[in-house]
């Protein structure tokens, strides 16, 4: 009878249910745990905080469809995985997050790095659990796995006490479950198909949108032969980009705010009306729409806007039963005033920027700075956004030709996500370019792990848009200081990045960019390239502000 240790568990069973990579911060107690996983042939990435580990860990679940996996040590250690577990949550990401705790047989005695662990993460997760028996590690990791990417995927938590990983058993005592694998795809009722595509049938302004719930399963194919077949508009949420390709013909998404005012009837596929739709209410939508809502979690479905047909079911199956349903129920809208008025806006809207994207205004703003961008990567780039205008104005102006090939903070808004996001982007898709576009203030969050990708040899371009805004509110806020010309960028992240074995440019110039891109691109380093920008320059005037809050503080 042969004793195996709990850390070895752990290893076998990540093994066994096809983890390859996992991302941690080396610490007590989980130490013999990330050390097995190398041993063991898993690719083992060290960061320099938590928070980037659960955050990349995340972004590898939605690129790959499976269960990310961070490993945490004890303590705060743990608790600095809580912002990545809540944007794990809210994007509806799988994600398990191991975390190293204090010995179950000293709990309640101020043992080292003693905190609430599962009590504080348990509201942020799907599932969470204490494992309190060597013996049970192989099941619960394996209820873990099915929990995070059943239905509507989210993060799970397993905590694991130190005396839980030193710990051994028999291995004759250890239950090893089935890999969970693969999750269920469930179909729409038949009958509500037929009902769904009566009312898009009877619609005059009719109105497709695609939500990153449509990217998580793998729905491309089956929203192109629907598209092309009926001819309808559609627009995407920011990480539904690619989904369909930016130059379809049907393709209204420059003309947003018009088609969302004036559609008579949506086809809701994995986005959700929460507050990125606006939640479906007036003055965004019009007062009454039909509404047809795939989602995977039936509770979603007629979640601020009544479902006129709610089609519960996994975005890629049912769009495959409606597909199939318009050989009974035919539907094609073709030209009609409507397109033709989306089409008119939508140029409007384009030539409401062209001129920035061309002007030659030193110091530079950022649509001149995301056309350079945008001429200098292929079209198969994953492009990682983090920061609130350096993201919200890449939409406009970058296009994404290739599903999941957009990674942005989501839901939950979350500024610092573009490096982990970044880095998990390129450990998945080594041959890819991969370019993040962040601003200053986004980049300080986790700025410091950029060394990760340059100690791993990941050749990651960073674009930061300098325009310190940060320091211009406390200047005018808290030392009252309104005199914008003292605005003096000065943060050299160039030569931070130098300095860290990766490879650093400076801008401030319209005409140095194109080159200072090349050079990164082409150095085969993770690089930065530094762009001293406009602290003034905004996005083109909107007719409504991305966010109104009443009654918001006057800062």
């Amino acid at each position: 009878m042969a004793e195996i240790s709990g850390a070895q568990l752990v290893v076998d069973s990540l093994k066994r249910e096809g983890v390859d990579t996992i991302y941690t911060l080396p610490g007590d107690p989980v130490g013999p745990i990330v050390n097995g996983c190398a041993e063991a042939g898993l690719r083992v990435i060290t960061v320099r905080n938590e928070q980037v580990a659960a955050m990349a860990a995340q972004a590898h679940s939605y690129l790959t469809r499976s269960v990310g996996v961070c490993v945490a040590a004890s303590g705060v250690g743990q608790t600095n995985t809580l912002t990545g577990i809540a944007n794990a949550l809210v994007n509806c990401w799988p994600l398990l997050v191991i975390g190293g705790a204090s010995e179950l047989r000293r709990r309640g005695m101020g043992d080292f790095q003693e905190l609430a662990q599962l009590e504080s993460t348990a509201p942020l997760s799907k599932w969470s659990q204490t494992v309190d028996s060597v013996v049970r590690i192989p099941t619960l990791i394996n209820t873990a796995m099915k929990q995070a990417i059943t239905g509507r995927p989210g993060p799970a938590y397993l905590d694991l006490p130190a005396d839980m990983i030193t710990g051994t058993a028999d291995e004759d005592d250890v239950v090893i479950p089935q890999p969970y694998g693969d999750p269920p795809r469930p179909l729409a009722e038949p009958s509500k198909i037929a009902e769904a595509l009566e009312v898009l049938k009877k619609a005059e302004r009719p109105l497709l949108i695609v939500g990153k719930g449509a990217a998580w399963s793998r729905a491309e194919e089956e929203l192109l032969q629907f598209v092309d077949r009926t001819q309808i508009p559609f627009l995407t949420s920011p990480m539904g980009m690619g989904m369909l390709p930016p130059d379809h013909a049907m393709n209204v998404s420059s003309a947003r705010t018009q088609a969302l005012q004036g559609a008579d009837a949506i086809l809701m596929v994995g986005a959700r009306f929460n507050w990125i739709f606006h939640f479906g209410q007036p003055p965004r939508f019009a007062e009454k729409f039909d509404l047809v809502h795939i989602d995977i979690d039936a509770e979603e479905i007629g979640t601020n806007v009544p479902a006129t047909v709610g089609l519960n079911g996994d975005a890629k199956m049912v769009m495959g039963q409606l597909v199939q349903g318009l050989d009974q129920v035919p539907i094609t809208y073709g030209e009609s005033d409507w397109l033709t008025s989306l089409k008119e806006k939508a140029a409007q809207n384009a030539a409401t920027i062209e001129p920035m994207l061309n002007s030659d205004f030193t110091p530079l703003g950022y649509y001149r700075i995301l056309k350079e961008v945008r001429d200098a990567i292929p079209k198969d780039a994953i492009v990682v956004a983090d920061g609130a205008s350096t993201m919200d104005i890449s939409r406009q102006v970058i296009d994404n030709w290739f599903p999941r090939h957009r990674l942005d903070a989501g839901v939950a808004g979350c500024v610092g996500t573009g490096i982990p996001f970044s880095i998990a982007a390129k450990v998945v898709h080594p041959e890819k370019t991969v370019v993040c576009l962040q601003g200053d203030w986004a980049f300080g969050f986790n700025g410091m792990d950029v060394e990760t990708a340059a100690r791993f040899n990941l050749p990651i371009v960073w674009v930061i848009f300098q325009n310190a805004n940060i320091d211009k509110w406390v200047r005018t806020y808290v030392d009252g200081v309104e005199d914008p010309n003292d605005f003096q960028p000065s943060m050299r992240f160039d030569i931070m990045m130098q300095a860290l074995g990766g490879h650093g440019e400076y801008v401030e110039k319209p005409d140095e960019l194109r080159p200072a891109l090349d050079r990164a691109f082409n150095s085969g380093k993770a690089s930065i390239v530094n762009v001293i920008m406009d602290p003034g320059a905004s996005r083109r005037p909107q007719q409504f502000a991305w966010l109104a809050r009443e009654g918001r503080m006057g800062y």
